[in-house]
């Protein structure tokens, strides 16, 4: 839009005639969408904002809505009623999404966070009380990351999807305005199914990590895939057993697809079927392989995560893997993120994870775990999966 002539402090109203996505189930991130009578919007369709804002400034938004209708919105509220909010600091390109509708905001609180949770498109009692149940508890398994929530405020939207295998077929975490994770579930699904389910353990484990390039797939998937069982192990979601054989069974079958190619190549190849394994797994394990390289000296990736929780640089554009390693290699005072992706990331053969559980001790045959007597490989193995 161009306002020649207008000026200082003028005001401007302006429409905005949304096209919703229509037919099917969401199978994307941030878009424009129908959920039964209420509305998933992404804000880029119809926000219109200064790509930049002075410093100590802020920009405040303020929704005048039809009676019974609310809203769900990434950004800091301000003041009482959920209507008005400050939109904060992050990149105005960075996508996000607002809903609108009859559902009704729920906080759920965490360690060290603000969960606000929108049930959208009108499930009924029970499955409202199962569904923030399911949230509550994964986000308390995933504050085992090193005490506490890894973000203070996060939008939850859950929509009901007709399609879909499990209780999660799909979920997304969006960072524009501020961090959110939205969840297209099956609300048919027993409350069982969802609490062995790993995805919403996974999403939220996004957060412990800053808004990376696509390039560095590896990583931003990577290490949600291999905290998404350790975290269910602390929590006590799923048995220690359960979890390391989760993870040996993610290895071996990435192992097994794409034969001979690298990481990287495999994030070029990422549209062939089966191919993504590769970068989440192979990232999963180059996290196994850090963590145990900090626990031999003394630290852990748990306390390299909790140090890169304090980047303010991390909320204000998107950062590369060489930067999040090189911080988190400084905050640990070691070099074992730069020296393991040196030394695995670009080899054709997947990462040794037989070695890898050697040293844990652990050993998994025919769907049965068993572990060594040594001491050393229960203190390690333990002080990585044992419920706190």
């Amino acid at each position: 839009m161009t306002l020649a002539g207008a000026p200082d402090h003028a005001c401007v109203d302006y429409g905005v005639r949304l096209r919703p996505a229509q037919g099917g189930a969401q199978t994307g991130g941030p878009e424009t969408r129908r959920i039964g009578s209420d509305l998933l919007t992404a804000i880029g369709d119809w926000l219109w904002r200064p790509q930049t804002v002075v410093p100590g400034e802020d920009i405040e938004l303020r929704f005048v809505l039809p009676p019974a209708t609310a809203v769900s919105a990434p950004w800091r509220p301000a003041g009482e009623g959920g209507t008005t909010f400050r939109v904060g600091n992050t990149p105005y390109e960075w996508p996000g999404v607002v809903a609108f509708g009859s559902f009704r905001p729920q906080a759920l609180e965490v360690p060290g966070a603000v969960l606000e949770v929108a049930l959208i498109d009108g499930p009924s009692q029970a499955q409202r009380a199962q569904a923030l149940a399911w949230i509550e508890r994964a986000a308390r398994g995933v504050a085992f990351g090193y005490g506490r929530f890894p973000v203070e405020r996060l939008q939850v939207i859950v929509a009901v999807t007709p399609r879909g295998r499990g209780p999660v077929p799909w979920a997304y975490v969006a960072r524009g305005g501020g961090p959110g994770v939205h969840f297209f579930v099956n609300p048919e699904r027993s409350a069982r199914e969802f609490e062995l389910d790993w995805t919403a353990t996974h999403e939220m484990s996004h957060l412990f990590l800053p808004y990376l390039a696509t390039r560095d797939l590896w990583l931003f998937e990577g290490l949600p895939t291999y905290l998404q069982n350790v975290l269910m192990s602390r929590a006590g979601t799923i048995s220690q057993d359960e979890a390391w054989q989760r993870l040996y069974l993610g290895f071996r079958r990435a192992s097994q697809t794409a034969p001979g190619m690298t990481i990287s190549q495999a994030i070029g190849q990422i549209s062939r079927p089966g191919t993504y394994l590769r970068p989440y797994w192979g990232g999963a394990a180059l996290m196994l392989e850090a963590d145990l390289r900090l626990r031999a000296q003394g630290s852990s990736l748990d306390a390299a995560l909790q140090a890169l929780s304090r980047c303010d640089a991390c909320t204000q554009r998107k950062l590369d893997a060489a930067e999040v390693l090189a911080r988190l290699d400084a905050a640990t005072g070691t070099t074992v993120f730069a020296d393991v992706y040196r030394e695995l990331f670009d080899r054709p053969d997947f990462p040794d994870f037989d070695g890898m559980f050697a040293r844990l001790g652990v050993d998994v045959f025919g769907g049965e775990v068993s572990y060594s007597n040594d001491v050393q490989a229960r203190r390690l193995r333990e002080a990585i999966m044992a419920p706190r």
